[in-house]
């Protein structure tokens, strides 16, 4: 095991070289990001020329639209009849079926999260979904919405990644949740509609979630940059770039985690680099702990990322997130062989959890449900975000393709 450990330690530090080495340039890091100054030459930060400053829920309606209804397609009275839409779902989750076996739980167990997800899609197959799209008091939920998130997003420039003169600049600034707060409560008193009110109270939870996954998603493609190039290469100095990675996660810290903004206020300089190469090293040690799932451990593409070959399959995989909350192996961010098969497993399950709410089950049953469904994406596709930044700097155009489709984030064309 020890040698084990060794060689994959070796093989991980010459392939992040080895991408340094081969990747194509740092073209596209100045293509995408602005290096912010002050007039005396300090800086100040990094913002994303990419990213919009305008805010419209229009997007991500017309994506759920789009999502619905070609998932109702799929649910014609003679495929539900027959059974051929739950084989077809059962089909798209049957590959949890062994690793959730092997790993202690039963073929019960297995079935009913399966069956939790069959339901909770065919609730939907009645939704009208044109109606609740078109209804005014529908409308009028999203509308205000909208007008509370837009005065939320003007107090925080969406373009910028990083502050790096303010230890506190995202903390202070962590304002959308109360647009969501006071969103969910209008929709409560002028819906009485059951499922336009599960609908409207679904878009405005998801709408804020994308938003701020936007951000993160791009700094981690920031944060692979930061990692893979030189820093004269990128404009930067060695202070410049750890000072970077510190304003990049004291912007994770959670609004109610004053403690952890004063420790990073208090070791500005330190706190973000020794979160990077901790965060490194426990992918590296994830990483060690799966290698018998591998016939084949191939380059490390950057700090969260491992090129490796898996059931037979030219995979990448994620050495941050799991595959989900009951499986401990890494998760397959990306498959050469079958380039679509997240982006649909994705599709499928945010739809299951938008059903969710149809179906009725106890609160406590149904928030398991829901955080288990969510435990598949949730995470993975934000974290994608390195992924995509390795793609883009290799000139790898089919990769940065393919990693957009299962992102699933309307509000982000990622184009330069």
């Amino acid at each position: 095991m020890k040698s084990f450990s060794l060689v994959v330690g070796l093989l991980c530090l010459l392939a992040v070289n080895t991408n340094q080495a081969f990747a194509k340039s740092a073209d596209a890091f100045h293509k995408r990001f602005q290096v912010i100054r002050s007039d005396d030459g300090k800086l100040v930060g990094i913002r994303d020329r990419t990213l919009p400053v305008k805010f419209s829920v229009v997007p991500y309606v017309n994506m759920i639209k789009s999502q619905l209804k070609a998932e109702q397609s799929l649910m014609s009275e003679q495929n539900l009849a027959s059974g051929e839409y739950e084989a077809n779902v059962r089909s798209v989750l049957d590959e949890d079926r062994e690793l959730l076996l092997a790993q202690g739980y039963t073929q019960a167990e297995y079935d009913r999260y399966v069956q939790t997800v069959v339901d909770s899609l065919k609730q939907l197959a009645v939704v009208n979904v044109d109606g609740v799209f078109t209804n005014p008091a529908f409308n009028e939920v999203v509308s205000k919405f909208e007008g509370k998130m837009t005065d939320a997003i003007l107090l925080l420039d969406p373009t910028i990644l990083s502050n790096v003169q303010d230890p506190t600049f995202f903390y202070k600034r962590n304002v959308t949740y109360k647009a969501v707060s006071w969103a969910l409560d209008f929709a409560r008193k002028r819906l009485s509609n059951i499922p336009m009110l599960n609908t409207a109270s679904y878009v405005v939870v998801q709408v804020e979630k994308l938003i701020t996954e936007r951000r993160n998603f791009h700094q981690n493609m920031l944060l692979h940059y930061l990692e893979s190039f030189d820093e004269k290469e990128l404009g930067l100095t060695h202070d410049e770039v750890n000072m970077i990675w510190s304003s990049i996660y004291e912007s994770r810290i959670p609004w109610y985690a004053f403690w952890e903004s004063s420790a990073a206020k208090s070791n500005w300089t330190k706190y973000g680099v020794n979160n990077f190469y901790a965060n490194f090293r426990a992918g590296t040690a994830k990483l060690q702990k799966a290698g018998g799932l591998y016939s084949e451990v191939n380059d490390r593409m950057n700090y969260a990322f491992q090129r490796v070959t898996y059931n037979n399959e030219k995979v990448v995989v994620n050495l941050f997130d799991n595959e989900s909350m009951l499986q401990s192996r890494p998760a397959v961010a990306y498959n050469y062989d079958r380039p679509t098969q997240i982006a649909r497993k994705r599709i499928m399950l945010t739809l299951a959890q938008l059903g969710l709410s149809f179906v009725p089950l106890n609160a406590t049953i149904k928030d398991t449900a829901g955080n288990f469904i969510k435990s598949y994406y949730a995470n993975q596709k934000i974290t994608e975000g390195a992924l995509y930044g390795y793609f883009e700097s290799m000139g790898e155009d089919s990769g940065m393709r393919q990693v957009k489709a299962q992102y699933l984030n309307p509000f982000d064309t990622l184009a330069m």
